[in-house]
């Protein structure tokens, strides 16, 4: 039996996450522990060796009875996870590009999205999940292009009665290789021991799912845009109950303060103290209530922000994942609005190409700029001269 001592409540909180890649030829888990803002501690890498049966090519079997041998294992090893990063194979993910009428709202989108991604499907295709993001290239006057990834709804769902059962909240399904770009353009490495980095990259599918507990980008299979409408509308529902109960009770506090007055035209002193007291009281009550709604409202105004910032990654993410050819990517760095960029490039012109189709992104407050370039005095091992190079930027929506 596990206590947990009330020192402990003093602590700062700590996460700890699964990341599950389930492959075409083998599965391997990673759980990750570190603070809110980035990962310090590889708790296991392992490639498991599952039980005949449950999962063959990539998908899902038998989800009760894998997702019930994960609990014993996570609980043989002690680990204590809350979260679980799932990846799913992405042969079976479809890539579709869908324009559609700007005016349209979110559950619009998500509708028409839903019926053109599935009408493009073959017919023997079954019911499949989507996400979705904002094309920043031109799209006709009045219209907004679409980024579609769908998958197979029978596979995210197996995967969600897996974590369910293993007694973890699923937080994404997305595809396993785009966890693989994750690992590879990640900066947490730094802050791992060397050792337990090297343990992580031997599992590096189910490492960049759980580094996806620390970077909010990416697909996710899950109906997590209908998830954050329905904490927000949950969130402004009861602040406003909250604020008419705190009301109702000022005027109630009220009403008995003048019920009290004019029961008498000389009350008794001790009836009047009692009366201020039971006003100043439901005053207090009533700030509380107010100040509880602000808070609910400032909770969705930073949730809000995220989802901008969210969108500004997914954008120049995508851009330096197609320019990858005769450019190495170094660090991406964030402080505010103020993004930087360090890397190496084959040659001046793949730079400076780099900067231009960053430039056609519609998030900069401050374009992209190129303050420093210049050869780098070794060669590279092709014997090609190696030229390195710095963006800077600032971003419009900003931490």
């Amino acid at each position: 039996m596990r206590w947990t001592s009330w020192l402990s409540l003093s602590r700062p909180r700590r996460l700890c996450v699964v990341g599950l890649d389930v492959g075409p030829d083998a599965c391997s888990l990673v759980v990750l522990s570190g603070s809110p803002s980035q990962p310090d501690t590889v708790c296991c890498a392992e490639r498991l060796a599952l039980p005949e049966g449950l999962v063959a090519h990539g998908e899902v079997m038998q989800s009760v009875e894998l997702g019930l041998w994960l609990r014993a294992y996570l609980e043989a090893g002690d680990y204590q996870p809350e979260l679980a990063y799932l990846g799913l194979d992405s042969a079976c993910v479809s890539n579709h590009l869908v324009t559609l009428a700007a005016s349209l709202s979110p559950e619009d989108v998500a509708f028409q999205l839903q019926a053109e991604v599935q009408s493009l499907l073959p017919d023997y295709a079954s019911e499949v999940c989507m996400d979705y993001s904002l094309d920043t290239e031109s799209a006709p006057a009045g219209e907004l292009l679409y980024l579609v990834q769908a998958a197979p709804r029978l596979r995210v769902e197996a995967l969600q009665r897996v974590a369910q059962l293993a007694g973890l909240n699923a937080a994404v399904v997305e595809p396993r290789q785009d966890a693989v770009r994750r690992t590879a353009l990640s900066h947490t490495l730094a802050a791992l021991p060397q050792a337990s980095a090297a343990l992580a990259l031997q599992c590096d599918e189910a490492f960049g799912l759980a580094l996806r507990g620390w970077i909010e980008e990416g697909a996710n299979f899950l109906p997590h845009r209908e998830n954050t409408q329905h904490v927000l509308r949950r969130a402004w529902l009861l602040g406003v109950a909250v604020c008419a109960m705190g009301g109702a009770f000022l005027a109630l506090g009220f009403g008995t303060v003048m019920a009290s007055a004019a029961e008498s035209k000389q009350p008794h002193a001790g009836d009047v103290v009692a009366s201020a007291r039971a006003f100043d009281e439901v005053q207090k009550a009533h700030a509380h209530t107010k100040a509880l709604h602000e808070r609910r409202a400032e909770q969705s105004r930073w949730l809000k922000a995220r989802q901008d910032l969210q969108s500004q990654s997914l954008q120049w993410s995508r851009v330096l994942s197609q320019a990858a050819q005769g450019v190495w990517v170094a660090s991406v760095k964030q402080q505010g609005t103020r993004w930087t960029m360090q890397g190496e490039a084959l040659s001046s012109k793949h730079a400076q190409q780099l900067v231009q189709q960053l430039k056609a992104l519609d998030i900069w407050a401050q374009a992209p700029e190129l303050p420093q370039l210049q050869v780098m005095p070794a060669v590279s091992t092709t014997g090609l001269p190696v030229w390195q190079f710095r963006i800077e930027a600032d971003l419009k929506v900003g931490v």
